[in-house]
């Protein structure tokens, strides 16, 4: 049984070291993205795979009270990733709207 456990805990450990290497990866994405959608992108998968490493450290420490962070952390991100699509799609139309007041004169 001792055996186990621990096996259980090494690739706990693993599984949070590779998403903490993954999320510094998606950070270099969204900083050096040479679009906004890829910052976008980046900005979403990160809140994802942040819910998922807290997810992964609920179950190393065994606190069942982080399940209810990765719920109230998925719903900011989501919003967040909501709001940013808003206000480029806000500025396209307003750029779009320039254009043609432009052309028509």
């Amino acid at each position: 049984m001792f055996e186990a456990e621990a096996i259980k805990n090494f690739l706990l450990v693993g599984a949070a070291v590779f998403l903490s290497l993954s999320i510094f990866l998606c950070l270099m994405r969204a900083a050096l993205g040479p679009r906004f959608s890829d910052r976008i992108i980046a900005a979403n998968i990160i809140g994802t795979k942040i819910i998922l490493l807290i997810a992964v450290l609920a179950l190393i420490i065994g606190q069942d009270y982080l399940a209810d962070i990765c719920l109230i952390y998925a719903i900011i991100s989501f919003l967040s990733v909501v709001v940013l699509g808003r206000s480029v799609l806000e500025k396209k139309e307003e750029e779009h709207e320039e254009e043609q007041e432009g052309e028509s004169e």
